[in-house]
Parts: structure tokens; sequence; C-alpha cells
């Protein structure tokens, strides 16, 4: 018997879509041991290499990784592979007919690896026409898996609707069959509210064009720090940056939360009321008497502040007293040469654009609570699994 086969796919980039998997596979381990689940990203962009050489999309370690299903097929989970320089490569070909044709080729000999699993996660890539210019869109993809779709949607009332008709009219148009509908980083205290207006039989008369009526799998609120990064993943990104103290120490896998710039004269700063666990602070490296006084503050929150990044180090060298008082706090520290403003807009880059890292224990364990408790795994077995 074939593997059910389940796409999770969303609105945009970010929209959840390895959140989702990460979620849905923890819950699908009630029903079926690890090694019948089965996980595959079938167009990948963001690569990276396996200890055996293969590369695969970045997801695809992480969610194995985390969730502990079994691996051994994971050099086969990210069959077509889209590295820069692809499209215009397509585009140039004269015979791109064929090359999607192979391309669709190499998605189901991988998914021939997969025969022996019960149920498959297959994720999706950024937006829903992600992929479209060599015929594999996520609702592409979605339709020649011959698989049943979760999609998800973002929050809100009017916006959730606007978006879902375009998206979902995208999947009708190509003939991908969309069951299930997950509104996805509600603010708390609108869930209510969401579920008040958001209904299945609002569903039902808005898209009445796929094979069963759509049905609404949960309304999940915002994680406020899964997308804070650590500033292990800032160091990684800030690569001229550089280190004070041992990045290797468990410090540096934190979450930061506020980005705080410090600019102000030491006489006028009230750092109790501007700094608190996990900002992140960024203030120029000439400024030794507020540096001494970020420090003094932080010894005295219950937990640390998150990191603190130095700018203009080839201006103004860091005072050495500063320097060991940094090492001793244990507080993760960059040196950069970036004036303020540029830094800041580098750090914010990391910021928009952070996801799971390898070392994120705490928000797995977030993320299996959030979808044991939000999540309807109950409606979902009724619906997706035989």
């Amino acid at each position: 018997m074939a593997p059910k086969i389940i796409y999770i796919t969303g609105f945009r980039q970010h929209a959840g879509k390895t959140v989702t998997s990460l979620g849905l596979i923890h819950l699908l381990k009630r029903c079926y041991p690890p090694e019948k689940i089965g996980y595959i990203k079938p167009v990948g962009q963001e690569l990276v290499e396996l200890a055996s050489g293969f590369t695969v999309d970045k997801d695809v370690k992480i969610v194995t990784a985390f969730t502990g299903i079994d691996d051994a097929e994971t050099e086969f989970a990210s069959p077509v592979q889209l590295r820069s320089g692809f499209t215009k490569a397509y585009i140039a070909n004269p015979d791109r007919e064929m090359v999607t044709m192979e391309l669709r080729e190499d998605i189901m000999k991988a998914m021939a690896h997969f025969a022996s699993m019960d149920v498959v996660v297959a994720e999706g890539t950024g937006h829903p026409g992600v992929g479209g210019i060599i015929g594999l869109s996520n609702a592409e993809v979605g339709k020649l898996l011959g698989a049943d779709v979760v999609f998800l949607s973002g929050g809100g009332i009017g916006k959730a609707l606007d978006m879902l008709e375009v998206d979902l009219t995208y999947f009708m148009h190509k003939g991908c069959n969309v069951r299930g509908i997950i509104f996805n980083k509600i603010l708390p205290d609108k869930i209510d509210q969401s579920r008040r207006y958001l209904t299945e039989e609002l569903l039902r008369r808005a898209y009445p064009g796929f094979s069963e009526p759509l049905r609404i799998l949960g309304f999940l609120p915002v994680m406020s720090d899964l997308p804070n990064p650590s500033m292990d993943l800032i160091r990684r990104k800030l690569k001229d940056a550089e280190v004070v103290g041992d990045c290797k120490e468990k410090s540096w896998h934190r979450s930061c939360r506020s980005v705080r710039i410090i600019s102000l004269r030491t006489e006028y700063l009230d750092l109790a009321r501007y700094i608190g666990p996990g900002d992140l602070i960024i203030i120029g490296s000439g400024s030794t008497e507020r540096l001494r006084k970020v420090l003094e503050h932080n010894a005295k929150l219950t937990d640390p502040v998150g990191g603190i990044i130095i700018t203009c180090k080839d201006d103004a060298a860091l005072d050495p007293e500063v320097h060991r008082m940094l090492e001793e706090a244990d507080i993760p520290t960059l040196l950069i040469d970036l004036d303020t403003a540029g830094t800041e807009q580098r750090v914010m880059q990391v910021f928009e654009n952070t996801k799971l890292q390898l070392y994120d224990n705490d928000k797995y364990q977030k993320i299996c609570s959030l979808f044991e408790e939000y999540f309807d795994f109950e409606k979902f077995r009724e619906l997706f699994l035989p």
C-alpha cells in the first residue's frame, strides 16, 4: 500500500511550514512508529552538506534531527535543488519542457525510496507560486505527488481571507487538492475572534471547487521567541565580526529578544527601564562608561541580556578592562567595524530571516506543545489518515 502523502504549503516564505512539519510529525508518532514516517522537501533552495557528502535542503536536516524519524533516506529528501543561477539557465535552455520532465522524474524517483512508509510529510517551498517558472510550483508538486494539501494562512480576518482568495484559486486552477487550512501566527488575544469569523461554512461557500469541503485544522498563536536569533546565528551571519569570549558556550545559543541601541550620554541612561533579559544591545566601542553601566545592570537581572554588539571597533579601541569584564560576565559579545546604523540594519535582516537551528531544543519543545494544544489532530486523523 502506497504511503499517505501530506503536503505542507503556505501563503509566503516563513509562513510556518517547517514548524508545521515538526509539530505534525510529533503528533503522527502517536499513530505510527518513527521508522514508518517519512519527510521530503521536493524542491529545495537553501542547501547544506551532509557528512556523507550529499547536499540537502537545510529543513531536511532540521526536521530529521529533531523528530527522530528514520533518516536513512535523508539523501533522497531533496530531489530538486534550485541553486543560484538555476532559473536563468532554465530560461535560456531551448528544451525547457524536457528539463521540467526530468525534474519531475527526479521527484518521483525520490518518492520511491519512501514506499515502505505509512505516511510522508512533504514540505513546500516559499509562497504558492515558487518554482512555477520551471513547472514545479507548490500547487504543481502537490498534484504530482497525489498529495492532500494542508495550507497555512496568516492571521487577521480580512487580510487572511483576501490572501486565501488568490492562493486557493491558484491551487484550484492547477488541480491540486487542498483539504485543510491552518490559520497561523495569530495574536493570542485574537484567537477567539478568529474562530468566530473564520468558519468552515464560510470557506465552503467561498471555495466550492475542491473535491471535498475545506476543513480548519487549527488557529495557532504566534510564538514570540521562535523567529528570534541567537548570538551564535548572528555571529555566523556577521562573518567579519570578532568574537569576545568563547562562542561555544551555551549562552551563545540563547534567543535574543529585542534590539536595543544605546547612544544616550551616561548620565541620562535609565537601563532599568530600557534593557531587559534577552535584549541584544548595540553600542559604540568608545562608550566605555556606558558599557560599564550595561555590565552593572546585567548583573542585577534575574536572566542576562542576550548579547552585545560593539560597533566601530577600528575607530576606538575597546577598553581592556571592559574586555575582561565582558568575558567574565559570559555575555555573548561581538566586535564589528561597521557603524551603529549599518550594524542595526544587518542584525534586523537576521531577525527577519531566522530559521530553527539544530541546537534550539527549547523551541522544538514549545512547537510540540503548541500543536498538542491548538492543532485539531483528531479532525486531521479523520480527514487524512487511512
